[in-house]
């Protein structure tokens, strides 16, 4: 499918803008596979593998919006992972995930439930945990791993109660509660985000890669839950959740 032919699920945006800025973040990546070739007092490789990482996953979140086959972020995802274990090989790396930062937690949880919908290989997924670095710190996350992999630690802790205490209770709620709880958590979704992209739709310099909320529909996934009344809720990456349960063809 070519751009001028996709719908573009994102509505705050045009077609042109996400357009524009799918095409710089592709110009960096250009950029940074040139820098790679320098010589090591020439460059701060651990910043050249972390931009590497800020645009593959930029990026994965530009096309969803723009409207791309999820095929190609099922494709791309692995170039993601890969800049990620990149960037965490390099001496000066940080844990950046679990820094009690909300807007950090957030990406780690939107990746995990991207790659929970997606179906990404074992492999793919086991990376990306390791990456993250995923060891017990939060209950959320480590149950939405723990759909793909087994044997992960047992933990009851949620970094952010406030944020997440509702879709905590639609997963261990009972199960004929479970999609009005899922239905509550997304209806207060966006107000909760007390974050750097809170209203990024409104900057007159591009950076705004759409309003998803993942994880929504990756615990809607992992419970088998009904998600009838969620895909007609802003916020709610429909397209992404029919993937997941099999409402749209995969490939084989």
């Amino acid at each position: 499918m070519s751009r001028n032919t996709m719908i573009t699920r994102e509505p705050l945006q045009t077609a042109a803008y996400f357009d524009r800025d799918i095409q710089l973040l592709q110009d960096e990546l250009l950029a940074v596979e040139e820098d790679k070739q320098l010589p090591a007092a020439e460059v701060q490789l651990d910043m050249v593998y972390f931009c590497e990482f800020k645009y593959r996953y930029e990026l994965l979140f530009l096309h969803y919006s723009r409207g791309a086959s999820l095929e190609t972020l099922a494709a791309d995802f692995p170039a993601m992972v890969a800049a990620l274990e990149a960037y965490k090989q390099q001496p000066a790396s940080e844990d950046i995930f679990f820094n009690g930062e909300l807007d950090e937690y957030t990406l780690a949880l939107a990746l995990v439930s991207m790659a929970l919908l997606l179906h990404v290989e074992r492999d793919v997924f086991a990376r990306l945990v390791a990456g993250i670095g995923a060891n017990g710190q939060d209950y959320l996350v480590e149950w939405l791993i723990g759909r793909r992999l087994e044997n992960r630690p047992r933990v009851n802790r949620l970094l952010f109660p406030k944020v997440y205490g509702r879709l905590r209770d639609a997963i261990q709620g009972p199960m004929d509660l479970q999609s009005a709880l899922l239905t509550s958590y997304l209806g207060g979704w966006y107000e909760s985000m007390n974050t750097t992209w809170y209203n990024a739709h409104l900057g007159a310099d591009g950076g705004f890669t759409g309003y998803w909320c993942w994880e929504a529909a990756a615990v809607a996934y992992a419970l088998g839950a009904d998600d009838t009344e969620l895909q007609a809720m802003r916020f709610y990456p429909k397209d992404l959740a029919d993937y997941a349960f099999g409402r749209v063809k995969r490939p084989a």
